[in-house]
């Protein structure tokens, strides 16, 4: 156990005086003038380290690649691409559109010639009033499925598409039924209707359209009869049994699948909704009747986005060629070195476009102009006049070969930049590994009886640092005492009579 005393109360408190230290160390004030001579050629080392600069470069690199992916990305994302796109019908009370990303320039010539829709079956019987006269107890059971029909309200079988399900009727009023049929989700929804005449039916319709989404209903009737016209068994609904005898409800309508022609094909669904026009649009079926569909491409947008393509390559290349022009840094790093290479190269590559005919850049105007050295990145510029001619000969082309140029870049400079396996995060990585074992191997611990150079110029030369402050002094008598714990033997004839406020009589001591 190491023990102190003897020592001035001004020193008592070490976490008051470690700052004091602190700063005297990292200022050069404890070393005379050779020292701050050490001092700065020491810092002039470190900063012409080859791993720090090789880091700072890295470093600086990763920015400009991370910042030129932000603006790429804005670009093609769904977003700015669904924005730049218009569409419209011409009679919107037959059919509405919509469009997605990536929807392409074209006019469709749509015709409905039938709507989708679901089946009906409505009550035979009527009622005076929905909530209090009973119509039966028992149980229903629903299965949604599709008949071979023999006839329109005949059929020879029926093939179910989900699993039955049984609901329990114990309150038989008309509203009782048809709540009991909501809350089951069987595939069907109820409702209490009042006719013409005041009085009350229930309509069951299935909950999809469609000729394939019929349902069937079984039931099972307190009164020991399941198919006749009393009690519960009236809800019956097998369009396989006789009419009256099983098929006791009465269809009101028979599920269909829409039917329409877009461009003179013909087309069948069993929706009315995101009936598919082309890539990336579609139309909403309203009623029978025709419209013509227009999708078109801004061409604002895809000027603006072909500018903001151009700029961000050209900052980026400019960028990197900053550092490869600095030939203190970046000039013998490969990495650095082949960044813009491959950017020339994306840039002036060919894209795989679908059935379009532009395949690169400069078909739309995106020119590639060489750097004025070997080796730099080189940059883009926009003929408006040539995008405007390649946007009239095939708009969606234009703007496909944009939003694809655009990935591609992005790819190629995110796999540098990439979390966890790109080339700039890897090298660093690596660095870093290296920087840790070479400071790891450097800093061995000071030799014993030996005392650092800073304090023993201090003792040596103390007129030269007459100017040193009281808590500067008592920085450095911390500075002594804490190195006192790992060389006690050498500090006696060192500090004596030096004026550090430690006695010649031997008041200061230290035993390990």
């Amino acid at each position: 156990m190491n023990s102190l005393s003897g020592y001035s109360s001004a020193l008592s408190s070490f976490d008051s005086l470690l700052p004091n230290l602190s700063g005297l160390l990292s200022s050069g004030l404890l070393l005379g003038s050779s020292a701050g001579s050490s001092s700065t050629s020491a810092s002039s080392s470190s900063a012409a380290d080859p791993i720090q600069v090789q880091l700072s470069t890295l470093g600086q690199l990763m920015s400009i690649l991370n910042t030129f992916e932000s603006s790429l990305q804005q670009i093609y994302s769904p977003t700015n691409q669904l924005n730049g796109i218009t569409a419209s019908s011409s009679n919107p009370a037959v059919a509405s559109v919509s469009t997605a990303s990536g929807a392409l320039s074209a006019n469709y010539q749509l015709t409905i010639s039938q709507l989708a829709q679901a089946q009906s079956a409505t009550s035979s019987f009527t009622l005076p009033d929905s909530g209090s006269t009973s119509v039966g107890t028992g149980s229903l059971t629903i299965t949604t499925g599709s008949y071979a029909y023999t006839s329109s309200t005949s059929a020879s079988s029926f093939t179910a598409n989900d699993t039955p399900v049984t609901i329990s009727i114990t309150n038989g009023t008309l509203s009782g039924i048809a709540s009991a049929i909501n809350g089951a989700g069987a595939g069907v929804v109820a409702n209490v209707i009042q006719n013409s005449s005041g009085a009350y039916q229930l309509q069951i319709s299935g909950a999809k359209t469609g000729a394939s989404n019929n349902f069937r209903i079984s039931v099972s009737d307190n009164d020991g009869n399941n198919t006749d016209q009393s009690g519960l068994s009236r809800l019956a609904f097998d369009q396989t049994l006789a009419i009256g005898s099983g098929q006791n409800l009465t269809q009101s309508q028979s599920a269909q699948n829409a039917s329409y022609t877009i461009n003179g094909v013909s087309g069948s669904n069993a929706s009315n909704f995101g009936i598919s026009l082309g890539y990336g649009a579609s139309a909403n079926l309203l009623a029978t009747g025709s419209s013509n569909i227009a999708v078109n491409v801004d061409f604002n947008l895809l000027n603006s986005n072909a500018q903001s393509l151009a700029s961000a390559f050209n900052t980026a290349q400019s960028g990197i060629n900053g550092l490869l022009n600095n030939q203190t840094i970046a000039s013998n790093d490969p990495i650095a070195a082949m960044v813009p290479q491959l950017l020339n190269q994306e840039a002036q590559s060919s894209f795989s476009n679908g059935s379009s005919l532009l395949s690169s850049l400069s078909q739309i105007g995106l020119n590639y102009q060489s750097p004025s050295q070997y080796g730099l990145g080189g940059s883009l510029t926009v003929n408006v006049s040539s995008l405007q001619a390649a946007y009239n000969g095939d708009s969606s082309g234009a703007v496909n070969l944009l939003y694809t140029a655009a990935q591609a870049l992005n790819s190629l400079s995110n796999s540098y930049t990439t979390y966890g396996n790109g080339t700039l995060i890897n090298q660093t990585n690596a660095l870093l590994k290296q920087q840790r074992t070479n400071q790891l191997a450097s800093n061995q611990p000071i030799i014993p009886n030996t005392f650092p150079y800073n304090l023993q110029n201090l003792l040596s030369y103390p007129s030269s640092n007459s100017a040193l402050s009281a808590q500067q002094i008592s920085g450095l008598a911390m500075y002594a005492l804490v190195y006192s714990l790992g060389a006690p033997y050498s500090l006696d004839a060192m500090l004596v009579g030096q004026g550090l406020g430690i006695s010649a009589s031997g008041a200061f001591s230290a035993t390990a």
